[in-house]
């Protein structure tokens, strides 16, 4: 393995895997997904936009390795009158490579002494959407050969035709299609819509094959002319028996090919032939022509070379050296990947200042994620759409990359937090509105600015009319929507990722906070779902169980933000805070210790689905909860007489929970319940006045709901050997609750309902998550030790292959926990390695002080560090799970699926930052600004006492550590830090960087910082 390349020979003897290439196409680029496996010629799926733009068909991976050989992409070549298929599985010597840009394969053929080498990468920066498949024939044999080859795709569809359709009435389908073929390309498209409708219309865009070679090929759309009636598509009689060019081709009512057929003629010893077929997507067959007539050899690998850099360029911005190049290139690939999830941030100029506009990012889905309908914008400045909790934690380290960001992700995502502290499940790419004057703009512009616009569509629209330069004017009198939609649920853990946002923007920017929490105000978001009381969603099941169904009820389309007069209304981030803080407060669970999952969605853990009927609770929530409650406690107290709004309605609540009396748990469960379903009962008429809240009440609130959250941690500590992440309740007494003839009232779910006055708790086996949020956010170095080694005697930890999974055993569970019990152990979310779990364990471990136990954990945590030939891919990319030795099958135990979208990345880059920079980049000292770099590397990391980083993803950070210390050590020490501008280095012999220079490397008005380290006995 080198830099930024994973190697596997003979690959297809190997364990399967799915991955795919990243969709990157550039700012002025249209994006396409490609899905490879590690089988045939790679290439599984591709298309644009999402499966509903399937360019060659969609299957799950487990059909894909299946398929990918038949009608995937395929090679024949004839030399000598014989003619093979190149890359069979029986075949010997195949490789593949793996790039973050690009993927190839490669096959020595003994029989003829050739080698053919495949590579496929996606086009940057084109009005069309392509896959380019580079293939390279190499002679080594003495004298010359003639070779005919006949390459590309074995089924192509056309545009138009949506994946549901194609599933269920492709044969019918076939009536619509057509194959258009010219000399320089064939040009696929259904000849008009497929809807049983009254309103038919025509179609524009199509796909098309166009190969790039030094001889014309001759272009195969009709899969006859190769395989004559071999439906099989086994054997090319047509190319063995030489009548292929021969062969009239059908054009309509077939489902077609796209081969390019090539005749070599005497390419010499050690001389190679090279030809480039492009598979596509273009909005109109003009833009295709267009683009052919600028297109050669020269410029298509050009684009290749093009697509590396668009690539180098957005990991550079974590570009690290140490003495493990393997972790090196780890680092980018994650960082290329949460780009994936979470977005990489332009920074465009508005009506009111600056947005950040995030470009690339898209909701994971793919051959193993079959279940999620990713989408990714066919169109410049592409964007798509994510899951509030993947997109928020995939942005948390975000400002260490791009510190210009500052409050942006804060204010979007806190304005989603509605007044229930609850939020919308789907974020969608933002919008624009135009507030200028139309009129001055050509038709097609004008028609545009009048309803919300992307980036990408306005600058579209403008190189068509030759206005590229009215981009920027146009933005700067515009204004950016956030989008959302509710989705299907209200999951209990979203609101824990807003404060991670947070504390890193008080990293980088420690002197803004009273400005970022007291003066940037924000709006609330309004979903037409809301969480319905007690009364209404406790029944009685037909076997006589008491659960908790039916917990929302959809209302009439509202309002998507919360306004008054007119206009949205806002309150400052503090307030909002405190409105989540109070919310989710209010509904501890019966014994005062974890968050109800009282949403009818569970927490992290999508897979605990049946908790919400459980009246399960979440300990880790409960851990948050109380890091956000003393967050926003002690800012409130370090400000002198700041009072803050809250909406008229939560202020009510919070006098109200401030005015409650300490009592039993249970007595103080109803009451703090009642208290929030009497505010939730407002919100379908809410009021929309604010109202000043003093400190002294804020504090006086806060400092009850800590004290209770200290007890509740002291309980859940005592209820098993490893602190509990789930709880569930059974009712031990109840009513039925009856109308006023004595019958019992069914609720809006179909069940008889009631009114529970006790309940017993029960806690599920053992989860990772518990400790791990706990470690993260509340324990001492001591304690997390403790629990620590109290978690490895457990079933946590999988001793053969020494890594952590989610959960012990749950083979004693009922199925009423949810899908995971249904699940395989070891498999998906059951006792399998979860990925983003057991690093945000390994977070915690570092965030707790425990620094030689995180680098002797992470030796075999880290895939990076793993063998690749057991965890069965790229061990540079990160894989949602990896199956552990609960699996019953062992030939899958240490296996990694489900590629790469993982929310794993986020917890890389935040080991990363607190690896390399420390937990606080800036500080106040004295009321100032200082940069104050406190790296937690031991000392194997360093190569040739040298480790080198990158900070804001353009200055060059340098660690000097001679004396070969662990920079957390007690004895070591900064002894000196050396700052460069372009004109001037400044020295400062100590451990801080002060004054001006401080503010010069946050604006990165410096391009490289070197840090010397020395011991504490030669200070």
């Amino acid at each position: 393995m080198e830099k930024y390349h994973f190697q596997q020979l003979n690959y297809q003897k190997q364990k399967p895997f799915s991955s795919f290439l990243s969709g990157i196409s550039g700012l002025k680029g249209i994006p396409l997904w490609a899905f490879y496996v590690n089988r045939g010629q790679l290439i599984a799926s591709f298309g644009v936009k999402n499966k509903n733009g399937q360019i060659m068909e969609f299957f799950p991976a487990h059909a894909a390795y299946h398929y990918v050989s038949k009608i995937g992409f395929r090679t024949f070549i004839k030399i000598k009158n014989e003619t093979i298929e190149c890359f069979k599985e029986e075949d010997e010597q195949q490789t593949l490579d793996v790039y973050q840009d690009k993927v190839s394969i490669s096959q020595h053929i003994e029989k003829f002494n050739v080698t053919i080498r495949v590579t496929y990468f996606t086009l940057p920066n084109e009005r069309l959407a392509s896959l380019n498949r580079k293939v390279e024939i190499i002679n080594h044999n003495k004298e010359s050969l003639d070779i005919e080859i006949v390459d590309g795709l074995a089924q192509i569809l056309p545009t138009g035709i949506d994946y549901g359709g194609y599933k269920s009435i492709s044969n019918l389908l076939q009536s619509w299609v057509e194959s258009k073929n010219t000399d320089d390309y064939v040009f696929y498209t259904l000849r008009g819509s497929t809807g049983d409708e009254a309103e038919v219309s025509e179609i524009a865009e199509g796909h098309f094959i166009h190969t790039i070679s030094d001889i014309s090929p001759t272009y195969i759309y009709d899969y006859k002319a190769v395989f004559n009636e071999d439906t099989t598509l086994n054997t090319p009689y047509h190319l063995i028996d030489g009548t292929l060019k021969d062969q009239s081709q059908t054009h309509v009512n077939q489902i077609p090919c796209a081969f390019a057929y090539q005749s070599f003629k005497g390419i010499k010893s050690n001389q190679s032939k090279t030809f480039v077929s492009m598979f596509g997507y273009v909005e109109h067959e003009t833009k295709l022509s267009e683009f052919i007539k600028k297109t050669n050899m020269s410029y298509i690998l050009d684009k290749e070379v093009e697509n590396q850099k668009l690539h180098e360029d957005i990991t550079n911005v974590v570009e690290t050296k140490t003495n493990y190049p393997i972790y090196d290139a780890y680092i980018k690939q994650s960082y290329l990947d949460n780009v994936l999830r979470g977005g990489y941030p332009l920074q465009l100029k508005v009506k009111d200042g600056f947005a950040s506009y995030y470009v690339y990012s898209r909701k994971h889905g793919d051959l193993e994620r079959d279940y999620n309908f990713f989408n990714l914008e066919p169109a410049y400045y592409s964007q798509g759409n994510g899951n509030f909790r993947d997109v928020l934690q995939n942005r948390r380290n975000d400002l260490i990359f791009f510190p210009e960001i500052k409050a942006f992700n804060i204010k979007m995502f806190a304005s989603f937090i509605q007044d229930d502290g609850y939020n919308p499940l789907s974020i969608e790419g933002v919008t624009f509105d135009y507030l200028g004057d139309v009129e001055k703009y050509p038709k097609s512009v004008k028609t545009l600015l009048k309803k919300p616009f992307t980036p990408g569509v306005l600058a579209m629209t403008l190189e068509d009319e030759s206005l590229d330069h009215l981009f920027n004017e146009i933005l700067e009198q515009s204004k950016v929507n956030y989008q959302a939609s509710f989705g299907e649920g209200y999951w209990e853990d979203h609101f824990t990722y807003l404060l991670d946002l947070i504390e890193n923007f008080e990293t980088v920017y420690p002197d803004q906070m009273h400005e970022l929490l007291f003066k940037e105000h924000v709006g609330f978001y309004q979903s037409n779902a809301y969480v319905v009381p007690r009364d209404e969603k406790y029944v009685l099941t037909k076997d006589n169980k008491v659960r908790q169904f039916g917990a929302l009820k959809h209302i009439d389309p509202v309002e998507t933000w919360l306004k008054k007069d007119g206009q949205e209304l806002k309150i400052p981030i503090v307030g909002k805070l405190m409105t989540l803080v109070l919310n989710k407060f209010a509904h501890l669970d019966p014994y005062g210790i974890g968050l109800s999952y009282e949403g009818n969605k569970p927490g992290w853990n999508d897979a605990c689905n049946g908790l919400p009927g459980l009246f399960g609770s979440g300990v880790s929530e409960m851990f948050e909860l109380k890091k956000l409650a003393k967050f926003v406690y002690e800012h409130l107290f370090s400000t002198e007489h700041q009072s803050f709004t809250l909406l008229e309605d939560t202020a009510q609540m919070l006098m109200g929970l401030n005015d409650m009396e300490v009592k039993d748990d249970l007595t103080n469960w109803k009451e703090r319940m009642s208290i929030l379903e009497n505010y939730r009962f407002k919100r379908l008429n809410r009021s929309t006045k604010t109202v000043e809240v003093k400190q002294e009440l804020a504090l006086s609130m806060l400092k009850k709901i800590l004290t209770q959250l200290e007890e509740s941690t002291e309980k859940a500590k005592q209820v098993d050997e490893v602190i509990p992440t789930y709880l569930t309740f059974e009712a031990e007494a109840y009513e039925q609750i009856l109308d006023d003839h004595k019958n019992p009232i069914i609720g809006h779910y179909g069940l008889p309902l009631v009114r529970v006055s006790k309940f017993k708790m029960r806690p599920l086996p053992a989860f990772l998550e518990g400790p791990a949020r706990y470690i993260k956010n509340s324990a001492s170095k001591e304690e997390a030790f403790e629990i620590y080694q109290k978690v490895k005697k457990t079933g946590l930890y999988d001793q053969k292959h020494k890594f952590y999974q989610t959960s012990v055993s749950l083979e004693n569970e009922s199925f009423e926990i949810g899908r995971l019990k249904a699940f395989t152990p070891g498999w998906l979310e059951r006792e399998s390695n979860f990925l983003h779990m057991t690093y945000k364990y390994l977070l915690g471990l570092l965030k707790a002080g425990l620094y030689e136990t995180f680098y002797e954990e992470i030796k075999s945590n880290y895939t990076c560090f793993m063998d690749p030939k057991i965890y069965g891919r790229s061990p540079l990319e990160v894989s949602s799970f990896i199956a552990t030795s609960s699996n019953p099958d062992p030939k899958k135990h240490g296996q990694g699926f489900v590629a790469r979208l993982s929310g794993s990345t986020a917890e890389m880059l935040s080991m990363y930052q607190f690896m390399f920079h420390g937990k606080h980049i800036f500080e106040l000292k004295d009321e100032k600004l200082i940069y104050r770099p406190k790296p937690k590397l031991e000392k194997s990391f360093f190569k040739d006492q040298k480790v080198e980083t990158t900070l804001f993803g353009s200055i060059k950070v340098i660690y000097e550590n001679p004396k070969g210390l662990n920079t957390f050590d007690e004895d070591a020490y900064i002894e000196k830090i050396v700052v460069k501008k372009d004109d001037e280095t400044k020295t400062f012999n100590q451990g801080f960087v002060d004054g001006i220079w401080a503010k010069d490397i946050r604006e990165k008005n410096v391009f490289e910082i070197i840090v010397y380290y020395n011991k504490e006995e030669n200070r």
